[in-house]
């Protein structure tokens, strides 16, 4: 027999496929054939766009519950757009963001959190228009149905939409100029991946990736190329700013390699998030973790074949890697460094796959999605508390009153009609209920005024009292009382009794 044609040991075999697989992602890039869209692929992406729309705009300013810091973050933007001098005042690119929508379509959480809507529709259509067909769509279906992008779309929080949107916009901008050959075009995406660390310091983790990408043999050519220190000097602009004004890591716990395991699949199968906003049962993720892996297992030998595929296992593995050595425990709302490049690794999957295939198992994954992203339109919030009396020590909600507005803007109307024009003060204790400041503030005229327990109560005025549903006072009597849309008590409103 042949020596070439003997079957090699194991540990040989192991270690030709290491090396091929070393081999494909440092080899340069296949001819970029990109053909035409027919009307069905183009309309199979519209579908999706107004379908991501119809799980977001339905009563957008109540659900999520606006919260504490969500309140806070409004209360800047009106600050901005009411200032006689906008330029004169420090701002980040979401505030600025924020106060333009309330100078157009007024202030409300509707129009703090439209601004995240319309950033993530946007940039997901864009990502599509590089990618076309079955990758195009298989990307925007992650990217508009999975859970984490819906529950995170319907908050003015935190920027974790718009993150979202760049951490996949400029790594396939980026990828789609190397691969084309284009000088300006690696210019222009790289200004789309600094953007994100105005928004994220973890916007650097995909940034890194693209470097990596172009630092690999076949592509060391492109450094020659003019515009890609223009686009490298131009970023590293973009960082110092974000390093001066924008959010900061430092002094936070690292977390352990379980943690960030943990985190990168229950982020990537949607679980986290329905545990975070929806109180999933703990057996979800343990069914999701076996089936994130085994849908892994089956794509791992297409995805890697193709340059797509390359591509994002280089972001997944930057990801993976660099989001516990950031210095910070990975939170919820982090999800968006794992999610994008899990978006371009299922464009990659969907690229190999024949087109009835594609259709049957894209369908069946529409359905799925859609059916989990819809559960935030029952009433879901971000205050989270653990139940006591759970079997399954589910988290639960601070969720919606029954009539899906937001509990701010119906204790302020309850105060108005209990008051009958009087000067009031409206005090609390709990976090939760910090954005009454902002549906006060955004309200002409002075009637009604706002402040926590620990601040100065104005004299002169009728005192009324914010409580959780569940709590008595003594010596108050309850104007309303407001219950979860599954009848859980929410909140109340107390006015001290006179005498008192």
């Amino acid at each position: 027999m042949d020596a070439s044609s003997s079957p090699q040991p194991p540990s040989r075999a192991r270690r030709g496929g290491l090396q091929e697989f070393v081999r494909r992602l440092t080899s340069g890039p296949e001819t970029l054939i990109v053909g035409p869209d027919r009307p069905a692929w183009s309309a199979g992406l519209v579908g999706l766009l107004a379908l991501g729309l119809a799980l977001r705009l339905p009563w957008l300013g109540a659900i999520p519950n606006p919260w504490g810091p969500e309140g806070t973050a409004a209360l800047r933007a009106l600050g901005l757009a009411r200032s006689a001098n906008p330029g004169g005042v420090g701002a980040t690119v979401l505030t600025a963001l924020t106060a333009g929508a309330f100078r157009v379509l007024g202030p409300s959480f509707t129009s703090a959190r439209l601004v995240m809507v319309v950033a993530l529709l946007a940039m997901v259509a864009a990502s599509a228009s590089l990618l076309r067909r079955r990758p195009a769509l298989a990307l925007t279906v992650v990217l508009l149905l999975h859970p984490w992008s819906v529950a995170w779309s319907r908050t003015g929080l935190d920027p974790a939409a718009v993150s979202l949107g760049l951490a996949a916009l400029g790594p396939v901008a980026w990828w789609h100029a190397v691969r084309a050959r284009s000088t300006w075009g690696v210019a222009a995406a790289a200004q789309l991946i600094a953007l994100g660390l105005h928004f994220s310091p973890l916007a650097l983790l995909p940034a890194l990736a693209c470097v990596a990408w172009i630092a690999l043999p076949a592509r060391r050519p492109i450094f020659t190329w003019p515009s890609t220190w223009v686009a490298l000097a131009a970023g590293a602009f973009h960082a110092a700013i974000a390093v001066k004004f924008g959010p900061s890591f430092v002094g936070a716990p690292r977390p352990g390699l379980g943690a960030t395991v943990r985190a990168i699949f229950d982020t990537v199968s949607g679980v986290s998030t329905l545990r975070y906003f929806a109180g999933a049962p703990s057996w979800v993720e343990a069914l999701t973790a076996v089936a994130v892996l085994l849908l892994v297992a089956v794509s791992a030998r297409r995805v890697l074949n193709d340059d797509l595929g390359r591509f994002a296992a280089l972001q997944l593995l930057v990801a993976a890697v660099g989001l516990p050595l950031l210095g910070r425990h990975p939170v919820e709302s982090w999800g968006f460094v794992l999610l994008a490049p899990w978006a371009i690794w299922c464009a990659a999957w969907a690229k190999t796959r024949p087109e009835r295939a594609f259709i049957g198992g894209g369908s069946l994954a529409i359905a799925v999605t859609a059916a989990l992203a819809s559960h935030f339109l029952q009433g879901s919030g971000a205050e989270l508390a653990l139940r006591a009396d759970a079997p399954d020590g589910r988290f639960w909600a601070l969720q919606v009153p029954r009539e899906r507005v937001a509990i701010a803007s119906l204790v302020r109307a309850a105060v108005l009609a209990d008051a009958r024009g009087a000067p009031a003060v409206i005090t609390w204790s709990e976090a939760a209920f910090e954005p009454l400041r902002f549906v006060i503030a955004s309200a002409h005229g002075a009637q009604i005024v706002g402040a926590s327990l620990d601040e100065t109560i104005p004299e002169g005025r009728r005192e009324y009292r914010l409580t959780n549903g569940r709590w008595v006072l003594m010596g108050w009597h309850r104007v309303h009382y407001w219950t979860m849309p599954g009848g859980l008590p929410l909140a109340a409103v107390w006015a001290r009794n006179t005498g008192e």
